[in-house]
Parts: structure tokens; C-alpha cells; sequence
């Protein structure tokens, strides 16, 4: 069975999705929001890590599957958005777990067929895909199972690749 853990980072919300495939290409989810304390950012990064640690710990997937920051007009943003995927890194690496990015663009294209799909047409495709019923995921859980789902489908059966 393989069992991917995809993180969708975010100061305010950020989104986990563990997605496990057996052998028989059945999919089990289990998907969460971790929302940091309004607090200063070095705690809220603290608390970003201890979750996604806690994650790990509960579920011991086999690689984190992460969304890479991509070029935003605003730089506070870009930076807040690095530091929250560094502290999800950073629980990775404590418990050895290789790490692989993804641009958005990139997962929504894999995932969906269409690099610029909406969170609904993303939410829409996993339903379909991984043969759902539904999804009650918040917008950034599901963006997390995307993001798992897109590293399944990009790497090769029991081949670890290095990004």
C-alpha cells in the first residue's frame, strides 16, 4: 500500500490529505485543517510543525507531497507562505520522509486536466477519479488531496523519486 501525505501550506489554514492506494488501486482519505493560534508567526510556524508532526505520526505515510509557492505580486505573502511550507518540511525531515513540490499549476493540471481549474472543478475531479461520493473537505484539505493524488499519479509504482 502506499500512503501519501500532501500539504497544502498556509499561515491561517493549512491543509493535510493523506491518501492511501492498495494493491487493488482502492482509495482510503483522511484529510484535516490545521488553523495556527493567532499569535505571533514564530508560533504559528511551531504550530504548523507539531501538526503536520502529528500527522505523520498518526497515518506514517511514506512521503509528503508538498504545493510549491508560486510567484506572488505581494512578497509578504510569498514569504508566509514559504515559511509555512518550511515548517511542514521541517516535521518531514524529522521523521525521514523524502519530500516532493508541485506548483499549483502543475497539480491542478495532473489532477484535473486544466492548469487554471477552480477548488470546486479540483474537488469535482477527486470525486471522480478516486470514485467518491463526496467530499466534505474544507477547500484547503481538498487542495491537500489534490496535491497527494497529483504525486501518485506523477511518480512511477514503487519508484522514490528525489525532487
Amino acid at each position: 500500500m502506499s500512503c501519501i501525505l500532501g500539504v497544502d501550506p498556509g499561515l491561517n489554514a493549512t491543509g493535510w490529505g493523506i491518501l492511501e492506494i492498495d494493491t487493488n488501486s482502492q482509495a482510503h482519505l483522511h484529510w484535516g485543517t490545521i488553523r495556527p493560534p493567532n499569535a505571533e508567526r514564530s508560533v504559528r510556524l511551531l504550530a504548523i510543525r507539531d501538526a503536520v508532526d502529528d500527522v505523520i505520526s498518526r497515518y506514517a505515510p511514506d512521503v509528503l507531497a508538498i504545493e510549491r509557492p508560486f510567484n506572488h505580486r505581494n512578497v509578504r505573502t510569498a514569504i508566509a507562505l514559504g515559511q509555512a511550507q518550511a515548517a511542514a518540511m521541517l516535521a518531514a525531515a524529522t521523521h525521514g520522509l523524502s519530500v516532493h513540490e508541485y506548483p499549483p499549476r502543475t497539480v491542478k493540471e495532473t489532477v484535473a486536466g486544466d492548469g487554471s481549474a477552480s477548488k470546486s472543478a479540483i474537488s469535482q475531479a477527486l470525486i471522480s477519479r478516486l470514485g467518491l461520493t463526496s467530499l466534505d473537505a474544507s477547500a484547503d484539505a481538498a487542495d491537500a488531496l489534490a496535491i497527494a493524488y497529483c504525486h501518485h499519479l506523477m511518480t512511477p509504482a514503487g519508484i522514490n523519486v528525489v525532487s
